[in-house]
């Protein structure tokens, strides 16, 4: 159950609004997180390929490019590790 609590904080008078969570929450989240890891991974490659072209970008730009695109694909392979090991844990159960 998840409490919507931005409505909460701008309007305080009014009551918590109980929600359910849609199935789609995470396969949403997964797919966006997938894409903004390969946006990531594109715009890091692009501006390494500039710096090395000698375009005049600040190196410091292409080392946080380069940074976060490691960050955001280790989230999403961490996320889809934990997932195998949850569906083959579900798999090794006694019926």
């Amino acid at each position: 159950m998840m409490i919507d609590i931005v409505s909460a904080i701008q309007s305080p008078n009014a009551s918590l609004a109980v929600q359910q969570p849609t199935q789609s929450d995470f396969s949403t989240w997964f797919s966006n997180e997938i894409a903004r890891a390969n946006q990531a991974l594109g715009t890091a490659d692009s501006q390494l390929k500039q710096l090395a072209a000698g375009d005049p970008i600040p190196v410091h730009e292409v080392m946080l490019s380069l940074e976060e695109a490691q960050l955001t694909f280790q989230l999403v392979t961490q996320v889809r590790n934990r997932l195998l090991e949850a569906y083959q844990d579900i798999l090794k159960m006694q019926i």
